[in-house]
């Protein structure tokens, strides 16, 4: 005789008058209502939660505008140390746009690298520069062979309010990235 190795618990319906009986087993698996139900839960938290993810992904653009932009005063301070020429970052706040720029025979053109090119600030972020400007009023900043840059400080502002600083006090500093406050609603 062959023994059959049972699985508990296990269930008998009977099926027919000669009393087989035969094991009945539930398929594996959730329910539509369940399903249905933890759909609009999970719904409900989203809709919760969306305007301040919305928040969230606006001052993440503007800290990652700010870091960019941080970094290319890195690149034009060292690349006008390695190349012993005058580097520039142009900003345009009425474009929302920057770019850098080296002094070759007496004017500034593009770099022929991938940062010769034009980079825009997020949507809706406003832009102030406190530092030289050329004489049609374009604010920038220079970096020159010896290591030195004009200070300067570069603010940028989301519409939540958020306003981050790169900024560079002095003529022998590094620029950095500064938080400030939130401003105050009306």
């Amino acid at each position: 005789m062959v023994a059959r190795q049972a699985t508990w618990p296990r269930k008998f319906t009977r099926r027919g008058g000669r009393g087989h009986a035969t094991p009945t087993r539930r398929a594996g698996g959730f329910t539509l209502l369940e399903l249905i139900l933890v759909l609009v839960l999970v719904s409900a938290v989203l809709a919760l939660a969306a305007p301040s993810l919305r928040r969230f992904a606006r001052a993440r653009e503007t800290t990652d505008a700010a870091s960019h932009l941080l970094a290319l005063t890195h690149l034009a301070r060292s690349q006008a140390v390695a190349q012993a020429q005058v580097w520039r970052l142009n900003i345009d706040p009425e474009a929302a746009t920057y770019w850098l720029t080296v002094q070759q025979a007496g004017a500034f053109v593009e770099p022929q690298s991938e940062y010769g090119r034009l980079f825009r600030f997020p949507a809706g972020v406003s832009v102030t520069v406190d530092g030289s400007e050329t004489p049609d009023g374009m604010p920038y900043v220079q970096f020159y062979p010896d290591g030195r840059s004009d200070p300067a400080t570069i603010e940028l502002a989301d519409p939540d309010g958020k306003a981050l600083q790169v900024a560079c006090p002095t003529l022998s500093e590094r620029f950095r990235i500064l938080s400030l406050p939130l401003e105050a609603g009306p």
